[in-house]
C-alpha cells in the first residue's frame, strides 16, 4: 500500500470512529445536562425560553458532537495545508472533515430542526446560517478540485480563502462561543494548529529565500 493510500485509510478510519463516537456519546450524555436546553440569549431576546422538547434532546447532542468530530478532523488538515510536501495528508483530512461537517448539518437540519427552515434561520442556536451554506458548497468544491489535483493561481487563492472561512467558522463557534470548556479547548487547539503551522511555513520559506 502506498503512503498516499495509507493516509486515506487512516483519515477514513478516524472519520468513522469519531462519527460513531459522536452518536454513542450523544446517547450516553443526553440526560447529563452538559448542553443547555435554552438557546443563547440575544439583545432581542435576553430571557429565551427552552426550545428543546424531550424528543429532540438526543438530536441536540448528536448535532453538537458531530460538529466536534468535524473540528477534531480539521486539526490535522490545518497542520498539513501549508506544506506542499504533505498534500495527500492535507487532502485526506480536509475531505473527511467535510464529510463530518455534512453529517453535522444533516443532523441539525433534519433531526433537530426537523426540516423547519424558518427555525434554522431565526434560532440563536445557529449563528451563521447563510455563511454556513456558502461554506458547505465551497468546501465541497475545493475537495473535488483537490482530488483532481488541479493547479492554477486562482485555485490557490480560493483555497486560502475557503480555509480562512472554515477556520473562522469553527474557531468562532468553539473557542469563542463554545458552550463547554471542552469544546472551547478544542477550538483553541484548532486555532493553534492553523496559526502555528502557518508561522512555521512562513519561517521555512524565509530560510529558503
Amino acid at each position: 500500500m502506498t503512503a498516499s493510500k495509507s493516509v486515506w485509510w487512516i483519515a477514513g478510519a478516524a472519520l468513522m470512529v469519531l462519527v460513531a463516537a459522536s452518536f454513542i456519546a450523544a446517547s450516553v450524555f443526553q440526560r447529563s445536562g452538559l448542553l443547555s436546553l435554552v438557546p443563547p440569549l440575544t439583545e432581542a431576546n435576553p430571557n429565551p425560553a427552552a426550545d428543546v422538547t424531550p424528543d429532540r434532546v438526543l438530536s441536540l447532542y448528536q448535532s453538537a458532537f458531530t460538529a466536534w468530530a468535524a473540528l477534531i478532523l480539521l486539526v490535522p488538515a490545518y497542520i498539513f495545508v501549508w506544506f506542499r510536501t504533505h498534500y495527500d495528508r492535507w487532502l485526506a483530512f480536509w475531505a473527511v472533515s467535510y464529510v463530518a461537517y455534512v453529517i453535522h448539518l444533516y443532523v441539525s437540519a433534519f433531526w433537530f430542526f426537523e426540516g423547519d427552515f424558518t427555525a434554522m434561520t431565526t434560532s440563536s442556536r445557529v449563528s451563521a446560517f447563510w455563511p454556513g451554506m456558502v461554506i458547505l458548497i465551497w468546501w465541497g468544491v475545493d475537495v473535488l478540485i483537490g482530488m483532481a489535483k488541479m493547479q492554477a493561481k486562482w485555485i490557490t487563492v480560493q483555497r486560502v480563502v475557503v480555509h480562512v472561512l472554515v477556520f473562522v467558522l469553527f474557531v468562532g463557534g468553539s473557542a469563542v462561543k463554545g458552550e463547554t470548556a471542552l469544546i472551547q479547548l478544542m477550538g483553541w487547539a484548532l486555532f493553534g494548529a492553523g496559526v502555528g503551522t502557518l508561522v512555521v511555513s512562513y519561517l521555512n520559506t524565509r530560510k529558503l529565500a
